[in-house]
């Protein structure tokens, strides 16, 4: 074993244990990525279907019990509406719902599909009822007939007929729809200790490295005189810092696999920009946007630290909103179920920092004009008319809310036509200037939004980007920077 205490012996295990473990470390982190990619599709593929559709069928199942009641209570012509809806529910659209939950039926266990045998017998038994109903009373002059006028009302005597059947088919779909959210929240809790279990790997493979580098540097010095040696270790250290570009490079391609291009931001905002620099190969700001349900999504994100730490938070931070927003579409809804996601993968970790995510979340409605918002320590500015107004975010981050049952809280804002909405992280304000030493200052940035509102998109950005520039001039870049800029 005198080998190994060989110093230049000792140099060439260090290096190889480093790189062993820096691929461990890939390998690992491509499997729970491919894990996540899993639970996502087995979301997409099984849980949302299943819990739309059962939502469908609730849907009118609730408003055919008020409809055929009105129906039977309510003298009114055969070309009102309420009777036309009423008649379209109990001809087709009650049985179509029933028809695509039960084609999506093998998603529900054996025990959950005895109770859809049992709602379909409901269902049917509610249909043959509404019919009877509608036979009874099919025309205005027929609510004329005492007796026709008291069959009908028969059917809607407390605890049997109509009530009965509906009550027993709510209880049911109530049933099965709290059973999917449930085992979807199972998946996601799986994701969630995979992702934790890769954070700790992350720290202890950080702190070994650094240590290693420390013994590494110490050995260079000692074999620094022997040409040899040092010819060694000159190739041993290229090779990892192949490695760990490589790694790094990897790590950038992942980024940019979720930051969607500015072509594709315009698909969903035509007048927009993203000014995005970040401080290193990778950042720890990211951008979202998402067009759902009628809304248009987007969100500007500033992840703990920057480089790789803070690009694997950004790209947690993505996972997550994709995930929620295919469930919630209001902002405080979204960031109440991102932060309680997150709290087990963002929590405090035994280094002593506390991780957390900033963040600013919109959602826009252009049809009616409306900006709703929500904010973790990043707010919002809308520029109308060379006058700011500011939107205050709650002075917490995700991660580190929530503990005594606080939660976030949407604001809603009425738009007009040109407003700018600004939304960005802080590494612009918080950027050191070569002429004077101090920082740009939020003030400063703020003056400059409203400065630029009026000039056309590409400007604003083109502006951006020259201003900090100048401010910056020959200083290291501070930190990440992430400027979003829509036109109304």
């Amino acid at each position: 074993m005198n080998w190994f205490f060989n110093k230049k012996h000792r140099l060439g295990f260090g290096f190889g244990a480093i790189i062993f473990i820096v691929a461990g470390t890939l390998v690992m982190t491509m499997l729970t990525l491919q894990r996540s990619y899993d639970i996502n599709r087995k979301i997409n593929d099984k849980y949302v279907p299943s819990i739309g559709r059962l939502q469908d069928l609730e849907g009118y199942t609730l408003r055919s019990k008020d409809l055929i009641k009105e129906w039977a209570f309510v003298q009114r012509v055969e070309e009102d509406l309420h009777r036309k809806e009423m008649k379209s529910i109990s001809d087709s659209s009650l049985m179509k719902s029933w028809i695509r939950l039960n084609e999506v039926k093998s998603n529900f266990s054996s025990e959950e599909q005895k109770s859809m045998d049992s709602l379909e017998r409901k269902v049917g038994d509610m249909l043959i009822q509404f019919k009877a109903v509608q036979e009874l009373l099919p025309t205005f002059d027929s609510y004329s007939n005492p007796v026709a006028l008291m069959d009908a009302e028969s059917y809607f005597i407390e605890g049997s007929g109509i009530p009965l059947v509906v009550e027993e088919a709510e209880s049911i779909l109530n049933r099965l729809r709290k059973k999917q959210p449930e085992r979807m929240n199972a998946e996601l809790e799986e994701m969630n200790v995979q992702f934790s279990r890769l954070t700790g790997v992350l720290v202890v493979v950080s702190l070994f490295v650094l240590f290693a580098g420390i013994a590494i540097a110490y050995f260079t010095t000692k074999l620094r005189k022997q040409k040899e040696e040092s010819e060694v270790q000159k190739e041993q250290l290229n090779l990892l810092y192949r490695d760990l570009t490589d790694s790094i490079n990897y790590a950038q391609r992942l980024q940019n696999t979720i930051l969607p291009n500015i072509g594709s931001v315009r698909q969903i905002f035509n007048k927009s920009f993203v000014f995005y620099v970040p401080k290193a190969v990778v950042s720890g700001d990211f951008y979202w946007f998402k067009n759902v349900g009628g809304k248009k999504l987007f969100a500007a994100a500033d992840c703990t630290g920057h480089g790789v730490p803070g690009a694997f938070m950004s790209l947690v931070g993505h996972n997550f909103l994709n995930h929620v927003t295919k469930v919630f579409l209001d902002p405080s809804q979204i960031l109440n179920n991102v932060n309680r996601l997150g709290t087990e993968v963002l929590r405090n970790n035994n280094t002593g920092v506390r991780d957390g995510m900033d963040i600013a979340l919109c959602a826009i409605d252009e049809k009616e004009g409306l900006l709703e918002y929500c904010g973790a320590n990043i707010p919002v500015y809308i520029v109308r008319k060379n006058e700011l107004i500011e939107l205050a975010p709650t002075k917490r981050s995700i991660g580190t809310f929530g503990e005594r049952g606080e939660t976030f809280e949407t604001q809603k804002f009425q738009l007009e036509k040109d407003d700018m909405v600004y939304a960005c992280s802080d590494g612009y304000a918080d950027q050191f200037g070569e002429e004077n030493n101090k920082k740009f200052m939020r003030k400063r940035f703020k003056e400059m939004l409203t400065a630029i509102s009026e000039l056309e998109i590409d400007s604003q950005e083109k502006t951006l980007h020259e201003t900090f520039n100048v401010w910056k001039g020959s200083m290291e870049q501070t930190d990440d920077l992430l400027v979003i800029g829509i036109r109304i």
